[in-house]
């Protein structure tokens, strides 16, 4: 009998061990009744919400989002994240642009509730109940509310008289089995929402189209949007043009400010949310779909006549996603699914229950491509609502996997560009889990993890389980969880009902960084040459190893045209070594000239980020010189160059911050002329004539780099200790520079150079003039002063001519030259400390606004100092400056500098040595700054 009773204990307790638990979700039924105020953009409404306590827990309070708030100003998580992912505009938006949320009068059943501050974000209140809420009860809350409707930043908000009302109603937090989920507004990061009952009364200008979650309840509307598609929209379309994304204020009161309103009334069960979007533009048209399982359901498309073109397929898109998806999935349970074009500013596309908004864009396919991807949402965001803030992949990566089925079903291969890419970031060892939440991810590894690297390990699970089974597994999925919060341990838990299988090993891969197991390449395809087919043939069919062969083609003063072939391995992803070989031929020369290079990376995991150990070598001509013969000689130079560096890691992924110190040694071998007399007789006189002949020079230069900088696109800095050592001497320096961002665009820099030149050998004239083109300089740096040949000079030795005028930054940065001098001005071989500002002119005085396209025009200032001008009875000034404008080319790559005032001596200078005619223009300098070329710069001009 004990033995027994034993027997019985142990079967009970198995069962509580391994059975589920009992599931349960609150419920929130909505009823609105909201007006829009086209005149200030803003909404004015008041909100009933019947929430039931489903829980087995005792309520005392709970969370409201109120999420216009996070737009109302610069000190919201929204801001914080838009800085962090590289965006100002909303940081320095203007008063006029932002939005809130106000007039809130929380009510639980009639009696007044107090509402508390979040202690940290301003987009979310905790009201307190009067009462506590028992389980299995419900309460009735209420609230008046007034919305000022942001500039569409994120999601929503309006572009002059279009709006865009998405998270726009004081919206109940969810409280699950894990507690309250009280989340500000992010833009990086979406939703997680009670499903509940929605009765939205919307009450506007007669003149607006309205598109809406749910059902429209006003036969007579329905019956006027249809006629939308046979107006005549031509004249409309061109006055419809656009700057900077929002409507002109010609087409504000398009067609005419209604003097009479309409009210119209929404209604939809299940969901989760309500959105809705007006505009006076719309364009609407209407058609019916049928599901396999004779289902007929409303399908709706809004566009503007601009789009019209564009658009004329949408509704066949709609289409032929929500028959897809309802055969894959699982059958679509609504009513209407409805597709609205965003404004110019809105990017992309977004969800909401039975409705998605999608940005204009350039072609069928992809517009296509992204209705299918966005009406994908209303399953696994609108139907099984998962918590997308913690586990964005149970919606966007599942809705990639299908959204690829999709486009391969219809157009064939896939370009794998997006695993490339992920490749790139695992082979770096920089990129992130994809069941990491939201806010943790990089912008990069937001797209690369949760929606690419997700639709391949929905891809490997297939091959895992079976396809068969897999595609029945997601159905059976589907139809146990849809209106519920699945989370990740309830998404395993079905599909190992379905197949039968363990799947620990499967799910783990999820929280492990890396590439998957099928995201393996197999042998070497050699590209040749370069062009548009062959790199897309790459990305659909990518290989482990890639070499590729180019021409190449390369020019100077000296070398003339170069014409070559161009070998490497570089690559997406890279692989651990990479090489590049690219020899040319000289025309000007008549000799090979070119560079090579092998690079092998070293990622371990820790403190260190990445070791990068490489070896160039750089062969080119750097001067010529013609002797009374008229015979021409090109001058070259070798550099080979040993180096490594080491980058350290960052503990937060987000972070812009980077350090790191690198060593190199530059062994170089220059060719130069060794002048000499001849003498010979030519009958009875005697011939002294000069000849020369071409000798070869080595150096080594040791140079040590320590590098702190943060990328961030407010306000970044960059601080970098440069250590240099040749033959009997050392050059230290520091080089700061700090940005201040202005709000309208533009900034103002500061850079800060302090030196110091130090002999290790006696100090005497002859190691004076030994080291002359290392000592430390204020007057703009030429191409012999660029002592290690690392800047890309066009004539890097001319002393007349265009050319001639190039100049590089270094030391104090100055761009006024003085090359015909002996010793240069400022320039000393004891300590020099410069400091050099530059700012952006404002568009409303820059002269070259007035031209068709933008030009930058910027003026600088630059002020030094140095040890000669300290010196007892020097008779020097003992600051210098210049200053002028600056006219940056491609992002700064290529500088033009107008010195127009300067210190006496620049002055005297100039006067001295270039006469009158054609002064101005040979006082200008240029820069080309390809050694210093930040690719973030050109990142932030083309999104990711």
């Amino acid at each position: 009998m004990k033995k027994l009773l034993l027997i019985l204990l142990s079967v009970f307790f198995s069962v509580i061990t391994y059975a589920q638990p009992a599931y349960w979700q609150q419920a929130a039924n909505y009823t609105i009744d909201v007006t829009l105020n086209d005149k200030e953009h803003s909404l004015s409404g008041f909100e009933k919400i019947e929430y039931t306590n489903n829980s087995p827990d005792t309520l005392l309070y709970i969370w409201f989002h109120l999420w216009p708030n996070a737009y109302k100003n610069d000190k919201t998580a929204f801001t914080d994240q838009t800085l962090e992912n590289g965006s100002t505009k909303f940081y320095f938006s203007s008063e006029a642009e932002r939005g809130y949320i106000n007039k809130l009068d929380f009510k639980v059943n009639s009696v007044t509730a107090v509402a508390e501050d979040h202690p940290q974000h301003i987009d979310i209140v905790k009201v307190v109940l009067p009462s506590p809420l028992l389980p299995s009860k419900s309460i009735s809350i209420s609230t008046s509310f007034h919305v000022k409707l942001p500039f569409n930043f994120s999601r929503g908000g309006h572009a002059g008289q279009s709006y865009q009302c998405t998270q726009w109603y004081p919206k109940l937090a969810v409280y699950d089995k894990e507690g309250w989920h009280a989340m500000p507004y992010l833009d990086q990061g979406e939703f997680y929402s009670d499903f509940g009952d929605f009765k939205v009364n919307i009450t506007l200008p007669e003149n607006y189209v309205v598109a809406a979650t749910g059902n429209l309840q006003n036969e007579n509307e329905k019956e006027w949007l249809k006629t939308r598609a046979n107006f005549d929209w031509e004249p409309v379309a061109l006055k419809e043009k656009t700057v900077y994304g929002q409507i002109k204020k010609s087409m504000q009161d398009f067609p005419a400010s209604a003097s009479t309103t309409k009210t119209l009334t929404y209604q939809q069960s299940n969901v989760h949310d309500f959105a809705w979007f007006a505009d006076k533009r719309f364009i609407v048209n209407y058609d019916t779909c049928l599901l396999t399982s004779g289902k007929q359901i409303d399908v709706f498309t809004y566009y503007t006549p601009l789009q019209k073109k564009q658009w004329q397929k949408a509704l066949s898109y709609a289409k032929d996603a929500v028959r897809f998806y309802s055969t894959k999935v699982g059958e679509y349970p609504y009513k209407v699914v409805q597709v609205v074009q965003g404004p110019e500013s809105f990017g992309g596309g977004m969800e909401y229950p039975t409705i998605t908004v999608v940005a204009p864009t350039n072609t069928d396919k992809a517009l296509d491509i992204t209705i299918a991807h966005e009406i994908g949402h209303n399953w696994f965001y609108g139907i099984l609502a998962s918590n997308e803030r913690k586990h964005p992949w149970m919606d966007e990566g599942l809705n990639s996997y299908y959204e690829e089925l999709y486009r391969t079903e219809k157009y064939g291969t896939v370009s794998k560009l997006p695993i490339l890419l992920f490749e790139t970031k695992s082979a770096t060892k920089t990129d992130q889990p994809i069941g990491d939440s939201s806010e943790s991810f990089t912008a990069e590894n937001y797209y690369l993890s949760v929606y690419t690297k997700t639709a391949e390990w929905m891809r490997y699970t297939e091959s895992v389980i079976g396809k068969e089974i897999f595609a029945a597994a997601l159905k059976e999925y589907y139809q146990k969880w849809q209106f519920k919060h699945p989370s990740p341990a309830d998404f395993k838990f079905s599909l190992e009902q379905s197949s039968g299988k363990n799947l620990d090993s499967l799910f783990a891969l999820l929280y492990t960084k890396g590439n998957l197991p099928n995201q393996q390449r197999s042998g070497t395809k050699v590209v040749t040459p370069i062009n548009t087919k062959s790199i897309t043939g790459y990305f659909n069919n990518p290989s482990k190893n890639l070499v590729t062969v180019s021409p190449v083609i390369g020019a100077n003063s000296y070398d003339k045209i170069m014409l070559g072939l161009l070998v490497t391995n570089f690559k997406i992803p890279p692989s651990k070594f990479n090489f590049l070989l690219a020899p040319m031929y000289s025309i000007g020369a008549k000799k090979i000239n070119g560079v090579g290079g092998t690079w092998f990376s070293f990622i371990p995991n820790g403190k260190i980020k990445k070791i990068d150990f490489g070896l160039t070598a750089t062969v080119f001509s750097a001067d010529a010189f013609t002797g009374d013969d008229k015979i021409k000689t090109v001058l070259g130079f070798q550099k080979i160059v040993p180096s490594v560096k080491v980058n350290f890691s960052n503990k937060v992924a987000r972070s812009s911050f980077n350090h790191f110190v690198q060593f190199k040694s530059f062994l170089i071998k220059e060719e130069a002329l060794s002048f000499y007399r001849d003498t010979s007789i030519n009958g009875i006189d005697t011939v002294i004539s000069t000849k020369y002949n071409v000798v070869k020079n080595s150096r080594t230069l040791n140079q040590l780099k320590i590098v702190v900088e943060d990328n961030r696109v407010l306000y970044p800095y960059r601080g970098e200790i440069k250590i240099e050592q040749g033959k009997d001497f050392v050059r230290a320096g520091f080089t700061g520079k700090y940005f201040f961002n202005y709000s309208k665009g533009g900034g103002f820099s500061v850079r800060l150079f302090a030196g110091k030149f130090f002999y290790t050998a006696t100090k005497t004239i002859s190691t004076q003039f030994a080291t002359d083109r290392y000592h430390l300089n204020m007057t703009g740096a030429n191409g012999y002063e660029d002592y290690t040949y690392s800047d890309y000079f066009i004539g890097r030795n001319k002393f007349e001519g265009a050319a001639s005028q190039q100049i590089m930054e270094r030391d104090g940065a100055f761009k006024v030259r003085t090359d015909l001098l002996a010793d240069k001005v400022g320039k000393t071989d004891d300590w020099l400390i410069a400091t050099n500002f530059s700012t952006t002119i404002p568009a409303r005085i820059n002269p070259l606004s007035v031209l068709p396209f933008k030009v930058p025009l910027k003026l600088f200032v630059d002020i030094g100092t140095y040890a000669e001008a300290w010196k007892k009875d020097s008779g020097l000034d003992r600051f210098l400056f210049n200053a002028g404008l600056h006219l940056p080319i491609l992002h700064e790559t290529i500088n033009i500098y107008l010195p127009l005032v300067y210190s006496k001596v620049y002055k005297d200078y100039i006067l001295s040595t270039i006469s009158k005619q054609g002064r101005l223009w040979k006082k200008i300098s240029f820069s080309i700054d390809i050694s210093n070329f930040n690719s973030k710069k050109m990142s932030r001009a083309f999104a990711f």
